[in-house]
């Protein structure tokens, strides 16, 4: 369950698991008012669940607090689609490396998170410096 298994999820799977997300990001982005923090703490704990069986613990926290951490210092709202690209390119750069090198994904794709996050993390401190 640590590195997990991102490489031999098979499609049954992952069906379950996106319909999944599906409710969640459609409870979460239409009631998230009306929910609160029980709700949202329910929501999260379904939605950790779920992952962690598929992609493992390492993946999911790096996922959850890499981009969180890079886009912390980026405008409001910039910082929700700033974090869904640098998970995305975190996580193919992660699994091209992986391919390339015959190298174990997991912790290729914490890695390009990890320096896609220092890079934004860094360009967004620098740009309010020289404004």
């Amino acid at each position: 369950l640590l590195a997990g298994q991102i490489l031999w999820v098979s499609y049954s799977q992952l069906l379950p698991v996106g319909a999944l997300t599906l409710v969640v990001l459609a409870l979460w982005f239409g009631l998230h008012e009306c929910l609160g923090r029980l709700g949202f703490y329910t929501l999260f704990a379904c939605t950790v669940t779920a992952s962690v069986q598929l992609v493992g613990v390492y993946l999911v926290f790096a996922s959850l607090i890499i981009p969180a951490l890079a886009t912390r210092r980026y405008p409001r709202v910039q910082r929700l689609a700033a974090g869904y690209v640098l998970g995305t390119l975190g996580y193919a750069l992660g699994l091209i490396a992986s391919a390339v090198f015959d190298l174990p994904s997991g912790a290729l794709i914490v890695w390009s998170l990890a320096v896609l996050g220092g890079i934004a993390y860094g360009a967004r401190a620098y740009n309010n410096t020289t404004q």
